[in-house]
């Protein structure tokens, strides 16, 4: 295979290493799927139903061959190959892109063969399960803004040293953009930080979320339109002070700009901040 990196804890397996990979397995392909199956009464075939994906399994082949390494290069990778039960980040390299997804590893298992093992070759597998099938690009870099503001405007003189009309200093739109290059629609992880009388609104191609309630001087509110939740500080549930929800996503191969809104006074304090959006791929 090509420059193919699998890094799994702190060990790295594929290229650079001893660790050569051979094959990937459930990685670049659709994960299995499931559907609820309604056959027509009396007639051909089945009632069309939504198909939802189900866990990623993925598998990872290769061989080692080292006659001085041998046996230190097996020790190493069982050390990491263990069945602590908790979901990891599972991190390859392949096509020219790496992305991640949250594994648990399920088996891992060398192959020592006679006339190979002697002289420092042997074979490996290991096995992980993904219970989110989605994967996920490297985090783009924090964007934030304020709340709208108003320009300069024209003034007295009204022509700049060029000759062109002077329109004074640009206001502030109150928007990020965020894009998404991968092949699944992306959820968005944000937060308002304080102070914001009378609430805030961000809206996006007709989409609102609506949170009509003051946001003190240096509260957060953290919002996450995958999971639906609303939380202050991280804690403090405050889903039911939505008067609207809907659930921002940026679409695949897209982008979305959001538009941020204060509901009452304005307060330069008031920041929407989206940190480190990730991409999503099937």
């Amino acid at each position: 295979m090509g420059p193919t990196v699998v890094d799994w804890r702190d060990l790295s397996l594929g290229a650079g290493t001893f660790y050569r990979v051979t094959s990937v397995e459930g990685w670049e392909e659709l994960p299995p799927t499931r559907y609820d199956k309604q056959t027509r009464t009396r007639g051909h075939g089945a009632h069309p139903s939504p198909v939802w994906a189900d866990e990623r399994i993925v598998t990872v082949s290769g061989r080692c061959f080292s006659t001085a390494d041998r046996d230190q290069v097996l020790i190493d990778l069982m050390a990491r190959m263990t069945l602590d039960g908790g979901e990891e980040p599972l991190t390859i390299t392949l096509a020219g892109r790496t992305l991640t997804a949250s594994a648990q590893l399920l088996r891992a298992a060398p192959t020592l063969t006679a006339g190979q093992w002697g002289v420092g070759r042997f074979g490996w597998s290991a096995q992980w399960r993904c219970p989110d099938p989605l994967r996920y690009g490297p985090a783009q870099p924090e964007q934030s803004t304020r709340l709208p503001t108003f320009g300069g405007g024209l003034a007295w003189p009204i022509f700049a040293a060029d000759g062109t009309l002077d329109w004074g200093a640009p206001g502030n739109p109150g928007q990020i953009t965020l894009t998404n290059p991968g092949s699944a629609d992306a959820p968005i992880q944000a937060k308002v930080v304080g102070a914001v009388p009378g609430g805030f609104e961000i809206s996006a191609d007709g989409d609102r979320i609506t949170y009509p309630v003051d946001v003190p001087a240096g509260q957060t509110i953290y919002l996450d339109t995958g999971d639906g939740t609303v939380m202050v500080e991280g804690t403090a549930d405050r889903r039911t002070n939505l008067t609207r929800a809907d659930w921002l996503t940026v679409p695949a191969r897209g982008s979305l700009t959001l538009q941020f809104t204060g509901l009452g006074a304005y307060d330069p304090t008031a920041r929407l901040i989206v940190p480190g959006f990730q991409e999503v791929h099937w």
